[in-house]
């Protein structure tokens, strides 16, 4: 990745504009932009290429893009109204996007815009029906949701279950649907395959695919097609591991491939669409440095534009990695010393999720200084939450050659007010909307225990120590140092080997049974997931080796917990076949001494920080199955665990464990010695320990469910979603019923399974749910985004994930009451 440098000419502009229209701003260079577009023109001789105004729809921007040669790719009426007032001419101008407005799409058949991108087959008998409102065939053009995939995309937009366009399994029926309609006029086909794209090879592969699927599809037209938009994608490097596309090599894969199409469909023109490749690189943040401190050892410059500004900066949609950043020192102020040292940068916000850099090597910031963050020139202010505290846009500016002008003024305090002058609305209130209070009902035992009150004292740590835990996996420590939480981390752990009782927590308990655990975890899933993951507890392994490993083995596993935590882990799953632990492939050979243990597992559970653990494998010449304790820290030199990103859950720190020759004694082997409980009586042990541990995932599901509702009810929704209250209410009912079987010793295996898979599927069903109803909420409270992304985490969440299916199957067919 190119070094980025700011020259001293550059830093005079900037401090420069700085003085004249104020921080923050966005500065955009015109010639970057030309530059960007002539060298796709160039590389793709012929091709149609349009601006995704999405990526930025500032109107200069626009119009320099337009005046090159650009069409415009819009996906709302603001951003066609900003295409047309910047020059577009209707004939080059495609609107595409689910869920278009019956307005949108009127005033864009009144254009007579080049072609409107249908997304479902409902859509074309809207336009359809508009269409013949306004007398005239409407070109339209078919996006399909193709059933090939190609990987290398870093956001996967087609080739799966989505909300965009039509499945291809459903393009005959399309084509059907389209010939019945008398005002629409079937010119195009589009596919987008995905985003931020780096590989040339990747853009070719989907090409291959899409013009392909265009040529079958022409067979069946009675005309050809007069474009195929085969999507875009390009993307641009933000991270020092990330290299730029190669355009040059882009080229020359692509224009063999575009020409034998277009030489056997010669009145068929090719269409790409680009945002962020277009700007990115030509757009920059500038944000003024206001305060330094330290906290804690850390060293933190507090700017005055954060996440409010560049939410991609912050990880809101990109992985939580910098972004490249330049130091602008102030030039009155004195100079800097020539080492560095790692600097987070913040904005004003009061949200601690506010960090737009983490640890960036700069040399001493001061307040005066300018900040520039760069690769910002796509998806920056109008893809940010830039009314969040009320702080509005910032300043936009075109520098041109030697000419700067102000593109987009700073948003004025006015108008926000203006935008809230009450006025009254013409209608009748037919009941007064329910109250927060009066959503929730009550609940059941344990789930009213008084504990839990007291339990909600821990909320802003746990808020707290999750937002932490993406980029800290030390971050539990901070948990560790709290009493209550040390004393819950510590359940499971049997009392000879507890050195942090529940007498001395504060919580007016001496012990917790298990349907009060679940009840329990339950509340702190409210507050973070993942933090509950993070606990430097027994987990599944302790209640495994408590069931049936021998007083030796509880020494070894428990003792550490009579002075403090213990990381442990129960590896079950592995990468090629995943969670089924009967096709595992991780084997026990013998040797002369005893046995090697090979193999890979994939696993959450602390395993990167953790002192012992035990491994699920089978023994090489019997295929018996068996559990193997191993202390990672002993065999170092027979281990290789590497962390994984995970969609969420950052507390589960989900781990590739690789097990090459780690030696094993007959010590090692739980529940596999003659004089202990035979091998099937210790496998219905553990099988006892799973039933004790579903409804726990089922806690975690529906404890972050009510907090997403309860961050909601901050954003006035809770009538909204007062549905899902009542939902959460029956399956907390469910789970609680599930608990009292298992207390009074006739765990239902069934409606274990059962209540697990309806928790996890309300939990993702309301995530999709409040991206759909409530955005606002979702765009401008970060904590809720967390909570969102963690309810994707909990596939991670079980060792056999799917039994929870086989078991509501098997209640199923045998008709067992639910």
């Amino acid at each position: 990745m190119a070094e980025f440098e700011i020259r001293p000419q550059e830093a005079a502009t900037l401090h420069d504009l700085a003085a004249r229209v104020g921080t923050p701003f966005y500065v955009y260079d015109a010639a970057l932009v030309r530059a960007r577009y002539r060298a796709l023109t160039e590389a793709l001789p012929g091709t149609q290429f349009f601006y995704s105004l999405k990526a930025n729809p500032n109107l200069s921007l626009v119009g320099l893009l337009v005046a090159e040669g650009a069409g415009a790719e819009v996906s709302s009426r603001l951003e066609l109204e900003t295409a047309v007032a910047a020059g577009a001419p209707a004939g080059r101008i495609l609107m595409v996007g689910p869920g278009k407005a019956e307005e949108d799409l009127a005033r864009a058949v009144s254009l007579g815009i080049k072609a409107i991108v249908v997304e479902s087959l409902a859509e074309l008998d809207q336009i359809d029906r508009i269409a013949g409102r306004a007398g005239c065939r409407q070109p339209v053009a078919l996006r399909i949701n193709p059933s090939f995939t190609v990987s290398g995309a870093r956001l996967n937009m087609s080739g799966r279950p989505t909300q965009f366009g039509i499945d291809e399994s459903d393009l005959e029926a399309a084509l059907r649907r389209v010939a019945a309609c008398a005002h629409l006029r079937l010119v195009g086909l589009h596919v987008y395959m995905g985003t931020r794209i780096l590989a040339h090879e990747t853009i070719v592969e989907n090409t291959r695919g899409i013009l392909d699927l265009a040529a079958r599809m022409t067979e069946a037209l009675p005309e050809p097609l007069e474009f195929v938009d085969i999507g875009g994608g390009y993307g641009v490097p933000y991270y020092e591991d990330e290299s730029p596309l190669d355009l040059a090599a882009l080229g020359a894969a692509m224009r063999p491939l575009m020409s034998g199409f277009c030489d056997l469909h010669p009145e068929t023109r090719i269409a790409v669409e680009l945002g962020r490749y277009m700007v990115a690189e030509a757009g920059r943040f500038v944000t003024a440095v206001r305060q330094v401190k330290t906290s804690k050892g850390a060293q933190f410059a507090v700017c005055d534009g954060g996440s409010n500004l560049h939410s991609a900066a912050a990880g809101q949609g990109f992985m939580r990695r910098n972004f490249p950043v330049s130091l602008v020192p102030d030039p009155a102020g004195p100079a800097k010393p020539d080492d560095v040292s790692p600097w987070s940068l913040t904005g004003p916000l009061c949200t601690p999720m506010d960090v737009i850099a983490k640890d960036v090597p700069l040399a001493a910031p001061a307040p005066g200084d300018l900040i520039c963050i760069h690769q910002s020139g796509a998806y920056g202010a109008t893809a940010s939450p830039v009314n969040f505290l009320g702080f509005g846009a910032p300043a936009e500016i075109m520098i041109d050659g030697e000419t700067a002008t102000l593109v987009r003024e700073r948003a004025a305090l006015q108008a926000f007010l203006d935008e809230q002058i009450p006025r009254q609305i013409p209608c009748q209130i037919r009941a007064q909307a329910e109250t927060p209070a009066a959503l929730q009902p009550a609940l059941p035992a344990p789930f009213d225990h008084p504990v839990l009150a007291r339990v909600e004292a821990l909320r802003p740590l746990f808020e707290t120590t999750g937002a932490k835990l993406a980029d800290d996996p030390e971050a539990w420590r901070d948990l560790w140092a709290d009493p209550m939480a040390r004393a819950l981390t510590m359940i499971g752990v049997p009392e000879a080997y507890n050195g942090f009782p529940l007498s001395e927590s504060g919580l007016g308990i001496t012990h917790c049974p298990h349907d009060l655990h679940v009840a329990i975890v339950e509340r702190l899933a409210r507050f973070d997931a993942g933090s509950i993951l993070a606990l430097q507890g027994p987990s599944l392994a302790g209640g495994a080796l408590d069931a049936v490993g021998t007083p030796e083995q509880k020494e070894r596993f428990f003792a550490a917990y009579r002075h403090g935590p213990q990381g442990t882990f129960f590896a079950v799953t592995e990468p090629e076949v995943g969670s089924d632990a009967s096709a595992g492939t991780t084997v026990l050979h013998p040797t002369g001494t005893g046995y090697v243990l090979r193999g890979s597992k994939m696993l959450i559970g602390n395993v990167a920080r953790a002192q012992i653990g035990i491994v699920f494998a089978t023994f090489a010449e019997t295929g018996r199955r068996a559990l193997v304790l191993i202390e990672p820290e002993k065999l170092r030199a027979h281990l290789e665990i590497t962390r994984l990103p995970t969609s969420g859950m950052s507390g589960a720190d989900l781990c590739r464990l690789e097990l090459r020759d780690v030696p094993v004694t007959e010590a090692d082997l739980v529940a596999a010695q003659s004089e202990r409980p035979t091998l099937r009586d210790g496998f219905m042990a553990i099988n006892g320990v799973f039933e004790r541990y579903r409804p726990v995932v089922a806690a975690l599901a529906l404890g972050n469910a009510r907090g997403m509702l309860e961050r909601l009810e901050r954003h006035g929704q809770a009538s909204a979603f007062g549905d899902a209250y009542r939902s959460h209410a029956a399956l907390i009912a469910a789970l609680a019923e599930v608990c009292a079987s298992a207390m009074r010793g006739q765990p239902k295996s069934h409606r274990i399974s059962e209540i697990k898979y309806q928790a996890v599927a309300f939990s993702d069903a309301l995530v999709a749910r409040i991206a759909r109803e409530a955005p606002a909420a979702m765009l401008t409270d970060p904590l809720l985004r967390r909570k969102m992304r963690d309810a994707k985490g909990f596939e991670y969440m079980e060792g056999t994930s799917n039994i929870h299916v086989l078991n509501a199957f098997r209640a199923y067919v045998a008709e067992v009451p639910a």
